[in-house]
């Protein structure tokens, strides 16, 4: 029996995930091209994109947009 190796991928390919505010069920994400170009893409819920972005965003503390008021208290 053979065995494949899978293909390591060298650099990130989502950069960056995110939700507009009083959007639910939708995380906008930035996928990186590998020709250096970024995509502006929306994983949905229910989809397994969206599971993954929801605990990576949760780990990092992120619960979503900033408020106006919070966006004035940091300044």
């Amino acid at each position: 029996m053979q065995t494949s190796s899978m293909p390591g991928l060298t650099q990130p390919i989502i950069e960056v995930a995110w939700r507009h505010t009083g959007e639910v069920g939708r995380i906008h994400y930035r996928a990186k091209r590998v020709d250096g170009s970024d995509r502006h893409l929306i994983a949905k819920e229910g989809e397994a994109l969206y599971a993954v972005l929801e605990q990576h965003l949760q780990a990092i503390g992120y619960t979503g947009p900033k408020s106006p008021e919070e966006e004035s208290s940091e300044h």
